[in-house]
């Protein structure tokens, strides 16, 4: 997840200090939620007790323009996929909660927003594996073919 130009409306000596949000999933393909990664410029707070946000992060004291830039990567989400289909995701960062949003130093919060849908396929086996396969099928096929020996 990412911020583009996160402090362009602000003032110029402005600092973002956190942010928060979580994930929604749904869809006909299904994922594992297995954690999220905050970027480095911010302490991943996600697990700490009270915050119960899929991704949230601090920065102290500050991200000014220079450390922000024009896209501010916030937080890498990771997933396992489970089922094939479409599984739509929407980050949303609810207002009402003090910890989420794109979080300034002296103005107002901003709403984090974003939705995607991905598609999901299932992966065929690798050719080393039907290699293997086949060729286990082909020696179990000469062993049912080949008369047993008898001994005197």
């Amino acid at each position: 997840m990412a911020a583009f130009a996160p402090l362009a409306d602000a003032n110029t000596d402005e600092l973002i200090v956190g942010f928060g949000f979580n994930a929604l999933t749904g869809g006909t393909g299904s994922a594992q939620f297995l954690g999220s990664s905050a970027s480095s410029l911010f302490t991943d707070i996600s697990a700490q007790d009270g915050v119960n946000l899929t991704a949230a992060g601090i920065a102290s004291p500050g991200l000014g323009s220079n450390e922000a830039g024009s896209l501010l990567s916030l937080a890498v989400l990771h997933f396992r996929a489970i089922a094939a289909g479409n599984w739509n995701i929407a980050i949303t960062g609810d207002l009402s909660d003090p910890n989420q949003g794109l979080i300034y130093r002296n103005q107002a919060r901003l709403a984090i927003q974003a939705n995607n849908t991905v598609t999901i396929s299932a992966v065929p086996l690798p050719g080393a594996w039907l290699a293997f396969l086949s060729g286990a099928g082909i020696c179990l096929r000469r062993l049912a073919r080949k008369p047993a020996l008898l001994h005197p």
